[in-house]
């Protein structure tokens, strides 16, 4: 059963997310402080530098022998599905494209 103090720990993750991605949608679309060029460049400072560094840290602080293996295997099984059926739609499709 979930309980308040589960959904209060969820809440306090993912609320920060939505609100900074709610301030960076205004800031482009409503109060106009980013200009498309300059969203070009940050979209590309985090794309090269942040994400790439993020993932570092948590990969080197986690230890693989503390995780779960059932998870790994449940993860590893759905992309493997994904890839699959994203294969068969490339293969059955008119245009044989996987662009949206």
């Amino acid at each position: 059963m979930i309980t308040g103090t589960d959904l209060y720990h969820v809440m306090t993750a993912v609320v920060p997310l939505y609100v900074a991605m709610i301030l960076a949608y205004g800031s482009v679309k409503w109060w106009k402080i980013f200009t498309p060029d300059q969203c070009s460049g940050i979209n590309r400072f985090v794309a090269l530098f942040a994400v790439p560094l993020l993932s570092f840290h948590f990969i080197s602080i986690n230890n693989p022998f503390e995780m779960n293996l059932r998870f790994i295997a449940a993860d590893t099984l759905q992309k493997i599905i994904v890839l699959v059926v994203l294969g068969m739609w490339a293969k059955v499709s008119r245009r044989g494209s996987l662009e949206w």
